[in-house]
């Protein structure tokens, strides 16, 4: 099994190198001209004496040819049918099909569609393209040796353009999940996370938007009734919390190096120990909201966006999901997640794209997909229609998640999405850390018993391996 890894790298790279890209024009190619000859002059043959007999016509066989074979490419998407992203794909979709003559066969599969995925590999049935988030996506597919090189994509000029993918897709987007130097996810948008707000609502109830962890819990306490929102039901939400304040407290690569630490006693280190510990202030502050242990998606979300509530933590999606029932005058603004003293101040950077896996029938037609629905004017849905981000710089940010762009100007270190421990261990995320996780948060057992019990757990799980 071959791991993308990370380990003690604090960080992925800077913001001005992740967002800048370098548009390189002028692909012209050159015609060249066929050799111009002239007949040489006819000799007069001598008199024959005897006529030939006439011979036969040669006959000659000729063959057409065969018409192509019709391609389909077998997409397997994460979006559900009437979600914004899928209403932007199913859009170049259809106009892909119109242009090229290539059938696209989708399935709106949602959040699970990896286990459609899965199940389709399993059984033989050819997949060509799966889109995904990158951490899920990455473990269970990349990681693991079943997706190709996306290299030769970066050559491909975007039709409808004179760049190619590689001059408009940033190189450390790709270089966070490649393989021996060459990319297997492309990304198509582009996301963060921290704490949401609705700015009119922290006004009107006096509050100023907190900076650090303590004014945090203190303008939790002071919003009063279902301060915090959570579908506590969504174990990878409820993570979000531990993770990020880890992440302050020790910088990136704090949370993988003790998920990865064989003997797991990374978990007793002191920006770890702090980090649970702020966790059980928040947990015990009697901020969150009631009954958030039990809330299922999307009903926090539905709550807080209607004002029955003031802060959530989530991605930049939230705005999204959310605008098509928010309260009348909903103030879209985002936190970067509070700092802690003597801690550190980074972003997160999380993708979603496609791969391509390696048992494809029509990987070219696939490729050929991702460099189609790259064109600036294609792409531009995400943003518009959806409200997120993309990964081309030369296309606007929705006003709703301006706060998230402002974050980046600001050119902090970025670090995946939980630290990188998702995508690169998922069997000990599902298996230990995030049961675990959700004990704490919801109050079930305190910062001691929570930092011993990972600690034995995670040193059960690598003597296992």
């Amino acid at each position: 099994m071959r791991f993308v890894t990370i380990k003690g790298i604090r960080g992925i790279g800077s913001l001005r190198q992740i967002l800048t890209v370098l548009v390189v024009l002028a692909m012209v190619s050159a015609a060249c001209g066929g050799d111009d000859s002239s007949a040489s002059p006819t000799t007069e043959a001598p008199p024959q004496t005897t006529a030939a007999p006439p011979s036969e016509p040669e006959e000659t066989e000729t063959t057409e040819a065969a018409p192509a074979e019709p391609q389909t490419v077998r997409y397997f998407s994460m979006w559900n049918e009437g979600e914004p992203q899928q209403v932007v794909l199913q859009g170049i979709i259809d106009d892909f099909e119109s242009e090229t003559g290539i059938e696209v066969d989708v399935l709106w599969g949602g959040r699970e569609i990896l286990t459609s995925v899965r199940a389709a590999l399993s059984a033989g049935d050819p997949v060509d393209l799966v889109d995904l988030d990158a951490e899920p996506l990455v473990g269970a597919l990349v990681n693991t040796g079943e997706t190709v090189s996306l290299a030769g994509v970066l050559d491909m000029q975007i039709p409808g353009e004179n760049n190619t993918v590689g001059d408009v897709i940033p190189a450390a987007f790709l270089d966070v999940y490649a393989i021996d130097g060459e990319p297997h996810l492309i990304p198509y948008e582009v996301i963060s996370s921290g704490i949401h707000y609705d700015g009119s609502r922290l006004a009107s109830l006096g509050i100023d938007p907190p900076e650090t962890w303590d004014e945090f819990i203190a303008a939790s306490v002071a919003a009063g009734e279902n301060a915090v929102q959570a579908d506590g039901l969504i174990n990878f939400y409820n993570a979000y919390w531990l993770y990020w304040l880890m992440v302050r407290h020790g910088g990136p690569g704090v949370f993988y190096e003790a998920a990865s630490d064989p003997t797991g006693e990374a978990w007793r280190s002191e920006a770890i120990v702090n980090a649970v510990n702020d966790l059980v202030k928040l947990v015990e502050s009697g901020a969150m909201a009631e009954g958030y242990d039990g809330s299922n998606y999307p009903l926090a979300q539905q709550e807080w966006a209607v004002g029955n509530g003031t802060f959530m933590v989530n991605g930049t999606w939230l705005a999204s999901e959310t605008s098509s029932y928010a309260a009348e005058g909903f103030d879209y603004r985002l936190l970067s997640f509070p700092t802690v003293p003597g801690g550190f101040d980074s972003a997160e950077l999380y993708q979603i794209g496609w791969v391509v896996p390696r048992a494809a029938q029509t990987p070219d037609a696939a490729m050929d997909f991702i460099a189609y629905s790259l064109n600036r004017e294609r792409l531009a849905g995400i943003a518009d229609v959806a409200k997120n981000i993309t990964p081309r710089s030369d296309i606007g940010v929705p006003p709703e998640i301006q706060d998230a762009a402002d974050i980046f100007a600001s050119e902090p270190p970025v670090h995946r999405i939980y630290d990188g421990v998702q995508g690169d261990f998922p069997e000990y995320w599902e298996t230990v850390f995030l049961p675990l996780d959700d004990q704490l948060f919801f109050g079930q057992i305190g910062a001691q018993e929570f930092i011993d019990k990972i600690t034995s757990a995670t040193a059960d799980y690598w003597a296992s391996r």
